[in-house]
């Protein structure tokens, strides 16, 4: 993950959007259809990003801070309006908003003319805090099973403000566009799928701009490590991979050292790269797709397992602390 307020940011998020969009419904006064966490739109990201029952859509940016006069947030806000399509509904969470930033943001609403927009300052309750201390300082694949920690509370105090845009009657005809799904993308979102149902890594939840891709890439710790699951490449080569930078050469190498005791914890073959930086095992011996995905989604799984101890804590002040939390995640003699 990120830094330690992002982290907690992201598990503010995640909680949310896979275990209480009632906390959504409760501002909106309507049901929601679903949520999705880090939601591209329009080439932006989105914290959470949703749709009602009625079909409005939901942009909710949230921050466990106060909201002040020069806030970074409200430029991502003020995008948001922007980008957001007739009938939607933005929410930002904080836990409060100074006078000035909630003036700046009624202007913002003003000026908007073109379009029907409904704005929700909501007070992020300040008791989820150290709540989310409590799952920044686990191991990270011990989150996902811990976010009901965060049932203790409400997560919202109560609405702070409300504005919506006035406009002209608009009388839009529905837009309906018809995309060709590529084999790819829905191959890539049944993978997606299964390793959601199987793996206990928050980051897995992150939404792709795009599932028309060749790998399905997550970030494993540190900056520039990736996680990688290839189904099939142009050389008809299937895979999960470790990849490494130059800045990260060190734990490579590290890594390195201990493949055999990798390969025996994985059951299977660890190809290192050394020119690329990277652990690889392929996937040879399959009878049909389904069988080919079920061992990657097993293979991105016993990575992610064995090696978060290396790519998120090696070296670092708190990686003793860690390595105690998930022993069974040790590569050691």
């Amino acid at each position: 993950m990120g830094n330690a307020k992002g982290d907690k940011e992201n598990y503010l998020n995640l909680y949310i959007t896979l275990l209480v969009k009632g906390a959504i419904e409760d501002i909106i006064s309507e049901k929601v259809e679903h949520l999705k966490w880090e939601h591209y739109f329009e080439g932006k990201k989105i914290d959470i990003f949703g749709q009602s029952i009625a079909g409005r859509f939901i942009f909710v940016e949230n921050q466990i801070s106060f909201a002040s006069k020069e806030d970074r947030h409200l430029n991502s806000i003020a995008e948001i309006i922007e980008k957001a399509p007739h009938n939607s509904i933005v929410i930002w969470g904080a836990t409060g908003f100074s006078e000035e930033i909630i003036k700046k943001i009624a202007k913002i609403i003003h000026e908007v003319k073109e379009k029907s927009i409904e704005f929700y300052a909501v007070e992020v309750n300040s008791c989820v805090i150290p709540l989310l201390e409590q799952l920044d300082n686990m191991h990270v694949l011990h989150v996902m099973d811990n976010l009901k920690l965060l049932n203790e509370v409400d997560v919202y105090n109560d609405i702070y403000d409300k504005y919506k845009s006035h406009c002209n009657d608009i009388d839009k005809e529905g837009e309906f566009k018809f995309d060709r799904i590529t084999d790819r993308e829905r191959t890539n979102a049944y993978i997606i799928k299964e390793l959601r149902s199987r793996v206990k890594y928050p980051n897995i939840y992150r939404e792709k701009r795009t599932l028309d891709i060749n790998k399905i890439q997550y970030g494993l710790g540190r900056a520039g490590i990736n996680l990688e699951l290839v189904y099939n490449n142009r050389n008809g080569e299937s895979y999960v991979s470790c990849q490494f930078t130059n800045q990260t050469e060190d734990l490579y190498q590290e890594m390195v050292k201990r493949k055999n005791i990798f390969e025996n914890k994985i059951e299977n073959e660890v190809e290192c790269d050394n020119l690329n930086l990277k652990l690889v095992t392929f996937v040879k011996q399959f009878e049909h797709k389904f069988e080919k995905i079920d061992q990657l989604v097993e293979l991105m799984n016993m990575y992610i397992f064995y090696l978060t101890n290396y790519t998120f804590y090696y070296g670092t002040a708190i990686q003793e602390q860690m390595w105690e939390k998930h022993k069974e995640g040790w590569l050691e003699n």
